[in-house]
């Protein structure tokens, strides 16, 4: 693929005043420390421009600009998998800055404060196994490359994206997991949900608002970020499937079957706010996607990943069946994503299936798996064409 362009970036004077108000608002919170958020925005900042010239050198992945989905996940396979191995892969600060303009346009300063602030926090180091850095990395690249796929899909027609709806998405994939615990919405057997949701919100919050997010943003964040919530995965009043069925009822017919969706309060707007129901569908499917509909290879690590995470255990492929099953419903709902997931998440499906006929066995530990060890010493980000 060919480079894009390199869009025109608020300059440079202009970040490190946002770093410093951020540093500000830092002294009245108990999360993060100063120093970690120090050295979070020092070194978005410091490599800003060279993690630019990287991106651009992948743009053809990570902006959907080729039509074989097949292709793209692979392609975005080798991305992964060099993030993997750079001691310096591209901070969330530099994949934001270098999305937004090319999928929508015109964005406003209060919209770019918002997306930069919850870059730079997203970039504060957590390093339980799963939900970590490199997680905040890869679901940030599949909503930029879902939103993509979402504006072709609608251009110039209402569904279509605009800048401000993209900028909150992507500031709630940027914290969507912040200062996650790896203990999930769990505690001592207990289901509390959107605890861990709740917890990101709240940390990110006083930041937001001093960026200038308005209350209908941060609600809205709040309502992307308590979607996220699979738990429990047999209830069908968890909030991921009540976002589903609100989906369902804006877009798939189903508001001509019931007057009401019934939702649970605190992701009540839902019901009225069909933009919105895109907005979390699309995190949601982001937020999965590595898992669920790129390949076997690499769901089998991304599941190595949250079971050691969770249970110090080993992953095996029913624990993978089950998660298609019980989460994805065996599909991808959004139009982007089926474009770009469905045929994978088939494949991976009936793998799974194979391997559990085959005795269930347990995959290798993710520092083991295939998804990463053939990859081993390509630490260099490489150009996909």
């Amino acid at each position: 693929m060919t480079p894009v362009s390199l869009p025109e970036y608020p300059d440079m004077q202009s970040m490190e005043k946002l770093a410093k108000s951020l540093m500000e608002v830092c002294k009245d919170q108990q999360w993060p420390s100063e120093d970690a958020l120090t050295k979070a925005c020092d070194e978005a900042l410091t490599t800003l421009h060279d993690d630019l010239e990287k991106l651009n050198q992948n743009a053809g992945v990570l902006l959907g600009q080729d039509d074989d989905s097949a292709r793209i996940e692979q392609d975005m396979e080798t991305l992964f998998a060099s993030w993997h191995h750079d001691k310096s892969p591209p901070s969330l600060l530099a994949l934001c800055l270098f999305a937004v303009p090319h999928i929508a346009p015109g964005y406003t300063p209060d919209d770019f404060n918002m997306l930069a602030t919850a870059a730079m926090l997203g970039q504060v180091t957590n390093d339980v196994p799963y939900h970590n850095n490199a997680h905040f990395r890869k679901v940030v690249a599949h909503t930029i490359l879902m939103t993509v796929t979402h504006n072709k899909i609608f251009a110039d027609m209402p569904n279509a994206l605009n800048a401000h709806e993209v900028c909150k998405m992507l500031a709630a994939a940027c914290i969507h997991d912040l200062s996650h615990d790896g203990q999930g919405n769990w505690v001592k057997g207990v289901h509390i949900e959107g605890r861990a949701e709740k917890l990101s919100f709240d940390q990110a919050k006083p930041y937001l608002k001093n960026a200038g997010a308005t209350d209908k943003a941060l609600d809205d964040i709040l309502v992307m970020l308590l979607t996220t919530d699979v738990t429990p995965l047999d209830d069908p009043g968890n909030p991921m499937k009540q976002m589903k069925a609100a989906y369902r009822y804006h877009f798939m017919g189903e508001d001509k079957k019931a007057h009401t969706l019934n939702l649970s309060d605190d992701i009540k707007a839902l019901e009225k706010d069909k933009t919105l129901s895109t907005l979390c569908l699309i995190l949601h499917e982001a937020d999965i996607a590595t898992s669920a509909g790129m390949t076997y290879e690499v769901t089998k690590y991304e599941t190595a990943l949250l079971i050691e995470e969770f249970r110090d255990d080993r992953a095996r492929p029913s624990q993978v069946v089950d998660f298609l099953d019980q989460i994805c419903q065996r599909r991808f709902l959004s139009d982007a994503g089926q474009k770009l997931y469905a045929a994978n998440l088939a494949r991976i499906y009936s793998l799974a299936e194979q391997d559990v006929a085959n005795g269930d066995e347990p995959y290798p530990s993710s520092n083991m798996a295939d998804f990463v060890l053939p990859h081993a010493g390509q630490a260099e980000s490489k150009t996909i064409n």
